[in-house]
């Protein structure tokens, strides 16, 4: 597992197609399955019906996760992938609820597997599932069954939090909706998107781009953070420039991830607490509130204190993007009180 704090996708345009050229053979059938049954409701895990479905291989195991074996399929190069993920509920995993986003995909968080779980080496074939932009099947329990919830990429793993966070559904209608599009796509010159659609990493042209892609755009986005709350940290106050970075409030891809209203300017510390989920923000109020987890520290004087007001108010944190963060840290947290 990686030692970074959050380790993102470095493929800035995922795709089906893409993914199809990496994976065995077998698991071309099994997406159709999840994209056909996206939304449906099934009475047991697929290995366990009655009548499974036809796929040349499983669809699910009993494991959380599930990687084909080498038995059944061959991995080039010997490098596994996941097929798909379930969510039983409870248990010793805590997955989050899937949570649904207004351009009409999910963003899921999927506990990465512990303790004796590791020696099966299922948390490697998922990151190389992020790692690859290789999708998975995403299936949650509910009551009286299953809930299908289609094919997601891994958009990124939180090695505090150990959760990887899936988004979907893919298909081809959302790819072609721009809902996985990496950050500043739309701003390219037709011959750097075509550079950017054909990275595969092994070539030295493509990765420059991608590489510059990236700092251009965390540039200005920072750049329009820094301006919008006048270069001071948005919870601190704090002016000096070096230690201030460009928060996503939601770090989903898609055309809208990277505007003013999906971001706050933290000071780096602040910063990995919120990526953490151990502050947030109300969306009504724009209160920081700190995990209970927090309380005796340093951090402790900031519960209950307003976000900076940005210059001007079409600049200000989305609300809806607040609550859906919000979301998460009041599943993942007991909020402070004091």
């Amino acid at each position: 597992m990686p030692t970074q704090f959050v380790h993102e996708c470095p493929v800035l345009l995922p795709s089906l197609a893409r993914a199809e050229k990496l994976v065995p053979a077998q698991f071309v059938p099994c997406y159709e399955w999840f994209i056909a049954n996206a939304g449906e409701k099934i009475s047991r895990l697929p290995h366990r019906m009655e009548r499974k479905p036809r796929t040349p291989i499983p669809l699910s195991r009993d494991s959380g996760i599930y990687v084909p074996g080498t038995a059944h399929v061959t991995y080039d190069g010997g490098r596994r992938y996941a097929l798909s993920v379930h969510s039983s509920g409870g248990g010793r995993y805590d997955d989050r609820r899937p949570i649904h986003l207004a351009d009409g995909t999910w963003i899921f968080d999927y506990a990465a597997h512990q303790g004796s779980d590791l020696s099966q080496g299922y948390n490697v074939a998922l990151m190389n599932c992020l790692d690859d932009g290789v999708p998975v099947g995403v299936m949650v329990r509910e009551a009286g069954g299953y809930r299908v919830l289609g094919l997601a990429f891994i958009e990124r793993y939180n090695s505090v939090t150990r959760m990887f966070t899936l988004h979907g559904p893919v298909s081809l209608a959302t790819e072609s909706s721009g809902a996985f599009l990496a950050q500043g796509f739309d701003e390219l010159s037709t011959d750097d998107q075509q550079v950017m659609i054909e990275y595969d990493g092994s070539d030295e042209r493509r990765i420059v781009t991608v590489q510059q892609v990236r700092r251009e755009q965390q540039s200005r986005f920072r750049d329009a953070l820094l301006s919008a709350y006048g270069g001071a940290c948005a919870i601190s106050g704090t002016d000096v420039s070096a230690v201030l970075q460009a928060a996503h409030i939601n770090p989903y891809r898609g055309r809208k991830s990277q505007i003013v209203q999906n971001g706050i300017l933290l000071r780096a510390d602040l910063h990995l607490l919120y990526d953490a989920y151990l502050i947030s923000v109300e969306p009504d109020t724009h209160a920081v509130r700190l995990s209970g987890r927090l309380a005796g520290t340093d951090y402790a004087h900031l519960n209950h204190q307003r976000l900076r007001a940005t210059s001007s108010p079409e600049l200000a944190p989305n609300e809806d993007l607040l609550a859906l963060h919000y979301e998460q840290f009041r599943q993942e947290n007991q909020v402070l009180v004091a």
